[in-house]
This record gives structure tokens, C-alpha cells and sequence, in this order.
């Protein structure tokens, strides 16, 4: 007879794990005291069997406000924020009797793809501390890849959870576009922002969404679907399912990465589906990732201005209210969230609206209608999150410091779902020089049921096995 765990000691032992891996730095507030409560409550109800995630640990990106307990969003501006209202998300999750023991750091208020970014300082990757671990949902990816908690929510506005994934080798899955509430999270740009979850496996993904997935009247974002009971419906008949790959032919990537990448389609194809090499505009691809910056960093911009130490934000002393704002700003934010709000505002002023931020709109629908002719033919389109390991903190930030004229638009391709608001999964693929990459797998809005079910197949194939998962920390 197998041995039972309690609600307190399952909390107990990944509060130790946590201290094991603390020098990951994944952690902006350590929730304990309400954890250990809630876990006793939980202890002293009857279980029930149906409730899958009842006394399950969880963290949470510090971007998703928690009712009484800190949420910063990694910025000294809010470093003292403590909300009295609760997200729609962690209340779900409390009522399903899922404890939250954590929230994780980001790069600051969202706004950052490194996990360099956090007020709280770089986020180290579990599989080898000289890289990012990506972001900006860099604390909850490190979190789950050390194998500390099953499940961490996270935000993805331009691949924040889905680079993370492929870089932490975990699943990094982006619901459609409003499938799960945003109410109670901080904005960052509303037109893009998504809340989605890392795991370590696929049907994991499927059970936080039966939780999450409800139309809430709070979010006027929020969207209903006819699909539901992603557990339930989860299966691995891909036969006949017609799938997209992008066409790689012209790429000179490193063979070990290729071959694993071919071999995970040809098993697609073994097991009855029909692949399909394609094209995508070349223009579009390498509009990606300007499109994205000029749209998001000019929503920000806008969505940020009340963190002004007046309305909202730690308040530096001044002689009137404008150096007051400019004061509490100036200390409060980080140089990275100062850039794109430069960029931003810039993108918004009177004399360039049209030509950036008007235009960058109209490129979006360009790239929404081409994908929406590729879903018209085909189920799924699979894709490269990225094409090389992660890279070291020490190349990234030096890479900061120049403007190159060079960038490679495959590192990119992750934006796509943000544009056009579909699903979207990064599974693990393979490992190449230690470090885990991954394999992302897209479908038109509502149709998530599809990706889970393609990503479910793959998982079983590739039988990727996150070493980190039950490992002491050396």
C-alpha cells in the first residue's frame, strides 16, 4: 500500500526544494504562512477524488495580483504594492484547493525576454546557472523545471512563457487569446497579453485548464469556447490530421538539433498524419518582431501611466507634482522599461502615430490573414521556438550594450500566436550540449484542444526526461 502525503508535508518538502534551489533567484515573495494555513485547512476536509489539483503546490508570476500578499511585478516602483483585490486566476485556483506557495520573478512588469530584468536581479537557469532561463516568466519556468512545484502560471505576451520553456526544457503552453482571465493581472499590452502555464507534462496543462477556462465578466477580454474537458478529451490520434511544418530547408542549423527535429516529424507522419513543408512570407516573418515592439511597447506605455508615485507606485519627494512623477519614475523603473516606454511614447506622439504605431496594426492583420489562410488548410503549424540552446547571461547582456543591423527572424516565430491570439505549446525536443531546446506547435483561436492533443502525441515520442525532476542540487 502506497504511502499517504499530506497536504503539510507536500508543502513542507517544497519549501525545502526552494531553499535548495534559492540561488535561482526565482522567487520575489515566499507566500508560507498562508500556504501552511491553507494546507491545514485542506488537511481537515475529505478528500476529493475528483478534484485533481486539491493540495497541489503551485507559484505564480508576480504580475498576477494575490489578495493581502505582495505583487510587485518585479519593479522597485511597486515593491510595496500589496493588493486588496484578488485575481480571477489564483481565486479559481484556491477554490479548486490548489496552495500557492510562491510569486515568481520576472523581468520588470513583463517587459523583457531574458529573465535578466527583475528588480530582484537575473534568474538563473536550473540546468546550468550560466544562462537565461528566458522570459519574462523566468521565475515560474525555473521553478517547475527544478522540479519544486508541478505547475506555475505565467503570462505570455510575445513568447514570455513559451522561450522560457523551450529554454528550461518544460511545457510553456499559450491559451487562445482571453480563454482564461486577465482580470487582476497587471497589463502590459492588452491587445496581446495571455495568462498560460508551465508543466512537466501535457496532460498537466489539460487539468489547470479545466480549472481556468470560464468566461469572466470582469475581463472584457475574456472570450467563450465551446470546447472544455481538456482532460477528458486528451488523446493521441493524430491519424489524418493535416500539419504544417515550416520550411527549414535553406536553414543551416546544427545536425544533432535537425535530426531531432525530423525525427519527431517522421513519427507525426508514422502514425498517420500528413505533413505539409510551407512557405511563410519572408517580409511578414522579418516584420515580426518590430511589429510586436511597437504595438506592445506603445500599449505599455499607455497602460503604465498611473504608475506615477501619485496615483499608484513608491513616491520620491519633489518640489511640485511633475517632479514628483518624474522623480518616483526615474527611480522606479529599470533601464529596460525605460527604453520601450521611450519607444512607445515616441510610437504614439502626434507626428509618428501614423507611420509606426497605425502601420504596425495594419502589418498585424497581414500576418493574421496569412495565418488564417494556413489554418484553412491545415490543423497545426509546427515551428522552431527557437533554434539554439540558451544563451549565456554573460553573451546576452553583452549583446545589450550594441545595436546590431543583423537578426535572425527565426528566433521570432513564437510571435505569430501573440498576433493572431491562437494556441500555442513548446514542449521539450531534444538536449544539445546539456541545455534543452524545444519544439512549438500552433492552431487557429479555439482550437486548443488540437494543440494538446498534437503536443500529447509528441511528448509521448520524444520521451523527453527533465533530469532536474527529483535531483538533490549539487
Amino acid at each position: 500500500m502506497s504511502e499517504i502525503i499530506t497536504p503539510i508535508q507536500l508543502v513542507t518538502s517544497v519549501y525545502k526544494r526552494l531553499e535548495e534551489w534559492k540561488h535561482l533567484n526565482g522567487v520575489v515573495t515566499s507566500l508560507a504562512p498562508k500556504a501552511i494555513k491553507h494546507a491545514k485547512l485542506i488537511s481537515q476536509t475529505p478528500m476529493d477524488n475528483s478534484n485533481l489539483l486539491m493540495g497541489i503546490p503551485f507559484v505564480m508570476k508576480d504580475n498576477i495580483a494575490t489578495i493581502d500578499s505582495l505583487t510587485t511585478g518585479s519593479s522597485k516602483i511597486l515593491a510595496n504594492f500589496t493588493p486588496n483585490y484578488d485575481s480571477t486566476v489564483n481565486k479559481y485556483l484556491t477554490k479548486a484547493s490548489a496552495i500557492n506557495i510562491a510569486k515568481t520573478a520576472l523581468d520588470e512588469l513583463g517587459m523583457g525576454g531574458d529573465g535578466l530584468y527583475a528588480a530582484t536581479g537575473h534568474v538563473l537557469n536550473p540546468w546550468n546557472p550560466k544562462h537565461i532561463t528566458g522570459g519574462s516568466s523566468s521565475g515560474s519556468a525555473a521553478l517547475v523545471a527544478a522540479g519544486i512545484v508541478p505547475f506555475a502560471l505565467g503570462t505570455d505576451t510575445g513568447d514570455s512563457i513559451r522561450k522560457p520553456a523551450a529554454y528550461c526544457g518544460i511545457i510553456g503552453f499559450k491559451p487562445t487569446y482571453g480563454l482564461i482571465s486577465r482580470n487582476g493581472v497587471f497589463p502590459y499590452a492588452p491587445s496581446l497579453d495571455t495568462v498560460g502555464v508551465f508543466t512537466n507534462h501535457v496532460e498537466d496543462v489539460a487539468i489547470v485548464l479545466d480549472n481556468l477556462v470560464h468566461h469572466d465578466s470582469e475581463d472584457f477580454t475574456s472570450v467563450h469556447s465551446t470546447q472544455k474537458d481538456y482532460v477528458k478529451n486528451l488523446n493521441t490520434n493524430i491519424q489524418d490530421k493535416n500539419i504544417a511544418i515550416l520550411n527549414y530547408d535553406s536553414y543551416q542549423w546544427t545536425p544533432d538539433i535537425k535530426q531531432a527535429f525530423d525525427d519527431a516529424v517522421n513519427s507525426l507522419v508514422t502514425d498517420g498524419a500528413k505533413i505539409h513543408k510551407i512557405n511563410f512570407d519572408e517580409q511578414l516573418l522579418q516584420a515580426l518582431l518590430p511589429v510586436y515592439m511597437i504595438i506592445s511597447f506603445a500599449e505599455a506605455t499607455s497602460c503604465h501611466a498611473n504608475l506615477t508615485g501619485i496615483n499608484f507606485g513608491e513616491r520620491i519627494a519633489g518640489n511640485d507634482y511633475s517632479q514628483v512623477m518624474t522623480n518616483s519614475r526615474t527611480a522606479g523603473f529599470g533601464d529596460m522599461v525605460k527604453r520601450r516606454y521611450i519607444i512607445g511614447a515616441y510610437a504614439l506622439s502626434a507626428n509618428y502615430q501614423e507611420e509606426l504605431f497605425n502601420k504596425a496594426k495594419k502589418v498585424r492583420r497581414l500576418v493574421v490573414e496569412a495565418l488564417t489562410q494556413i489554418f484553412k488548410k491545415y490543423d497545426a503549424f509546427i515551428v522552431m521556438p527557437t533554434v539554439t540552446s540558451a544563451p549565456t547571461i554573460k553573451d546576452v547582456l553583452e549583446q545589450k550594450k550594441v545595436i546590431s543591423s543583423k537578426h535572425d527572424y527565426l528566433e521570432d516565430l513564437l510571435l505569430l500566436s501573440n498576433l493572431n491570439g491562437g494556441p500555442s505549446i513548446t514542449i521539450p525536443l531534444t538536449t544539445v550540449n546539456n541545455l534543452p531546446i524545444g519544439i512549438n506547435i500552433n492552431a487557429t483561436p479555439f482550437n486548443d484542444q488540437t494543440v494538446l492533443d498534437i503536443a500529447q502525441f509528441l511528448s509521448n515520442y520524444i520521451n523527453f526526461n527533465n533530469k532536474m525532476l527529483g535531483d538533490e542540487n549539487e
